[in-house]
Formats: structure tokens, C-alpha cells, sequence
């Protein structure tokens, strides 16, 4: 007899659970992998966003990513202190600053690739290409009806970025990678 515990049969057919457990599950192993480099989810979200639209503000950055200003500098300031980025004025707004990827933090971007791969790799083992294939068109779909865009907290989505008031905390509105 094992002693692994059975679980819940119902939960077991319930989507919204599977979904919430495996995001659990998936989020704990990214963060695990992403440890031993010194990067965290988000700041892996802000290398990536960097690395697909570089010289973003801090703000254009909080936007995009669902991070609230404040811990958006806090991440900035870390990727500076690790070398992976850093602040340079804007010609055009001396108030604003651009925030550009160090060449370390290009050397760093395909090792990154490699481990998100690695992990979508060990949690689609169990199904085939096309399988695999099908369930990412499938979440795609279901994200897309939800209003959700890859990258941007569900809330702000909805929300025109002039809407959005930057005194007002943003308690309750946890994006995918503001852990």
C-alpha cells in the first residue's frame, strides 16, 4: 500500500484546479531553476521584455509587466547591481531614463531561453508534438478569451495606461510574475 495520498477525485475533473495546481507546481521549478543564476521570474520577465523592446522606462516597464512602480525599481536596481542593466538619460526628457541590457545581460538572455525550455520540455513530456501543439493553441485560446495578453497582468490589460492612477496601490493585483 502506498502511502502517496489519493487526492480529491473531483478536484481531479475540475479545470480551474488543475490549472491553479500546475501553475503552482510550475511556478515553484521555475523559480528553483532560475536561482542558481541569481534571476527570479520577474526579473526574467524584465530581461525578456528588454531583450524583445530595449531602452523601455521604468514606467513602460511597470505597464507592460503588471509590476507596481516601486517594485519595478527595486528590480532595476537588482539587475544593476548584478551588471544586467542599466539606466541611461533620455535625450529628449532629462527626467526619464531608458533602461538598456548589459552585455552580460546579452550573454545571459540564451541560458535563460534554455532553462524556460528545459522546464516547458519536463512538463509536456507526457504528450506528443502534436498533443503539445494542441494544448498550447488550446491555452492560447482560452487566455485570449479572458482578456489576458502574454506578459501584462490580466487587470492592467483592461486598463488604459493614462487611467491608471500611480498614487493608488496596487494591492490585490498580483501578476504572473510578481512574486
Amino acid at each position: 500500500m502506498s502511502n502517496r495520498p489519493k487526492g480529491i477525485a473531483e478536484l481531479h475533473e475540475r479545470i480551474p484546479f488543475l490549472l491553479a495546481q500546475l501553475g503552482s507546481y510550475v511556478g515553484e521549478d521555475f523559480r528553483d531553476r532560475l536561482a542558481p543564476i541569481g534571476v527570479e521570474p520577474r526579473t526574467y520577465a524584465v530581461l525578456l521584455a528588454l531583450a524583445a523592446d530595449d531602452g523601455q522606462s521604468q514606467r513602460q516597464l511597470s505597464e507592460r509587466l503588471g509590476i507596481h512602480r516601486n517594485a519595478m525599481v527595486t528590480v532595476i536596481d537588482t539587475l544593476e547591481d548584478q551588471g544586467l542593466a542599466k539606466r541611461l538619460p533620455r535625450p529628449e526628457d532629462r527626467r526619464a531614463v531608458a533602461v538598456t541590457l548589459t552585455d552580460k545581460a546579452q550573454r545571459l538572455l540564451p541560458s535563460l531561453d534554455e532553462h524556460g525550455r528545459a522546464l516547458e520540455d519536463k512538463i509536456s513530456a507526457p504528450l506528443s508534438s502534436r498533443e503539445r501543439d494542441t494544448l498550447r493553441r488550446l491555452l492560447q485560446r482560452v487566455a485570449a478569451e479572458a482578456g489576458l495578453i502574454p506578459g501584462v497582468h490580466p487587470q492592467l490589460a483592461a486598463t488604459p495606461a493614462d487611467e491608471l492612477d500611480a498614487e493608488t496601490p496596487r494591492s490585490g493585483r498580483k501578476g504572473y510574475i510578481n512574486r
